[in-house]
């Protein structure tokens, strides 16, 4: 299966960006205030995992 959602990405200050995490993936995920998202780029594939850290 695959879930596809799209945010809108704003500015945090003057070097960082912001978006929301999309309510399908907050279910899905489980994901929870205080948890950890680890962010893993693999530029040869230019592929992003996000990883749940509880």
């Amino acid at each position: 299966m695959e879930i596809k959602e799209e945010t809108s990405v704003r500015y945090q200050g003057k070097i960082s960006l912001i978006t929301t995490i999309p309510k399908t993936y907050v279910k899905a995920l489980n994901i929870e205030s205080g948890d950890t998202l680890e962010w893993i780029l693999d530029t040869r594939t230019e592929t992003l995992k996000l990883k749940v850290i509880k």
